[in-house]
């Protein structure tokens, strides 16, 4: 079977073209942004609230396509003036670094109704969901909000492995209309 990352990104490739349109909500050390890159889109927005790894990950990468912004992800509002084809958030904190700066519930949430605004007609969205202590409220916080969103604009599909109660899972969304 396919890793969780790669479970997102199986879902997202139908998006991507040569004028695609992405967004790493949570670029990290940038292996979606990567992945976005990889696949010939025109533009991947990458939102980062650790200045270091944000300049750390851009220095890495090293493609002009990729544009960084030292701010948090609940206000790509204020940065995307496009609408997006494809948009992904890994939820918790940055491998490899200080496990106490996390994404926060709140915040989560407005990014994630946000998201939803600006993706296009089937546009996809992928949240990747970490179920440790915060994490938990911040996924319940969101899959309750997404609950109520309307199924005629939106297919969202919920995937885990049920064998397992505290592995990542994937929330996968679709714009229908």
């Amino acid at each position: 079977m396919k890793s969780i990352v790669e479970q997102s990104h199986d879902f997202l490739l139908p998006c991507l073209h040569k004028g695609a349109i992405c967004i790493d909500a949570t670029l990290g050390n940038g292996k979606d942004a990567l992945f976005f890159l990889k696949n010939k889109v025109k533009k991947v927005y990458g939102f980062e609230v650790q200045e270091d790894i944000l300049k750390n990950t851009l220095e890495k990468i090293g493609d002009d396509r990729l544009v960084g912004i030292f701010d948090g992800h609940e206000k790509m509002h204020d940065y995307v003036k496009e609408e997006v084809d494809a948009i992904i958030f890994n939820f918790g904190y940055c491998p490899n670094s200080d496990s106490d700066i996390t994404t926060l519930p709140d915040t989560s949430l407005l990014a994630v109704k946000h998201a939803l605004n600006i993706l296009k007609h089937k546009g996809r969205m992928v949240l990747v969901m970490y179920p440790h202590d915060q994490g938990r409220i911040e996924a319940e916080l969101i899959e309750k909000y997404l609950k109520q969103v309307d199924h005629h604009l939106f297919y969202i599909e919920k995937s885990y492995q049920l064998n397992q109660d505290n592995s990542p899972y994937l929330i996968r969304i679709e714009k229908i209309r």
